[in-house]
């Protein structure tokens, strides 16, 4: 299996390069009248090679071929090695898979929004639009008391300082964290759209929403961040497959996934995820 796995020098070398490759190694499926291919958030795409994609973003990456014109293998068998009807590297009908490790070159999925309602033209221009505000309402839900304000509430597990909960809001659920003492609300995660009012639907270009609201963070400032353990856990995506705006609102700090695009900006859509605490 020497095509599926990096040998040693080429896998100390990618690690040495992981604060410049690790974008590059996002991506996303593909499919047109000929077949599926695996295309990177650079244009570029696999052809005459195995790779170890986790393409759904579960942490999980299988392996898969691609052939000269990078176009997926499915159905048949490539150097001895047989893949199934959705192009994975299959022994005995069992896919094989190993936790996806960008060090060792896996490709992750790249983090985008999947709303129907983003349709049009993100705006460009901040002070073209209503004032974007934290939504006062989860606002007042923070801090001390906070759990008994959560309105729609479902208790789904235990964290580090008390139980979490499910909130039923505005047509949205969100993620909340507490703390037993004072019954205190710690940190909401949700969709943009509801974190913040006046998101447009069309989205909004990263600088734009800056300039609009003036959340700048009072560490990075307008720097597009990258994931850290915290952040992982809390997107619940594999480490380095993302990027995300930081901010501050007073004593809060909020985080929210962005979406690339195609023209080399960073978009915030009403659903990307964002967390505030």
């Amino acid at each position: 299996m020497k095509k599926r796995f990096l040998v040693a020098a080429a896998a100390a070398a990618m690690s040495m390069m992981m604060s410049m490759t690790t974008f590059a190694a996002m991506g996303s499926w593909q499919q047109n009248e000929t077949g599926w291919w695996w295309q990177r958030t650079d244009r570029s795409y696999p052809t005459n090679e195995w790779k170890w994609i986790d393409g759904n973003g579960d942490g999980t990456a299988e392996s898969y071929y691609f052939d000269q014109n990078g176009y997926l293998a499915t159905n048949t068998a490539v150097d001895g090695y047989t893949v199934n009807a959705d192009g994975a590297w299959v022994q005995d009908g069992v896919v094989q898979t190993r936790p996806a490790a960008l060090d060792l070159g896996d490709e992750v999925l790249a983090a985008q929004t999947t709303t129907q309602t983003n349709t049009g033209n993100p705006v460009m221009d901040g002070k073209s639009i209503e004032q974007i505000v934290v939504n006062p309402e989860i606002m007042g839900m923070m801090g001390a008391g906070g759990v008994d304000r959560l309105p729609n509430k479902t208790e789904i597990g235990q964290g580090t300082w008390g139980p979490t909960y499910n909130v039923d809001y505005n047509s949205a659920v969100l993620r909340v964290e507490t703390d037993t003492r004072e019954n205190w609300v710690s940190s909401f995660y949700g969709p943009a759209g509801t974190i913040f009012n006046n998101i447009p639907a069309t989205g909004i270009e990263l600088d734009a929403f800056y300039d609009n609201c003036g959340y700048e963070s009072y560490s990075a400032k307008r720097q597009v961040m990258a994931s850290t353990g915290r952040s992982d856990e809390i997107f619940g995506l594999p480490g380095g497959s993302y990027r995300m705006a930081w901010g501050n609102v007073d004593k809060h700090h909020f985080e929210i996934l962005l979406t690339a695009g195609s023209d080399g900006n960073w978009y915030i859509y009403p659903d990307s995820p964002t967390f505030i605490n």
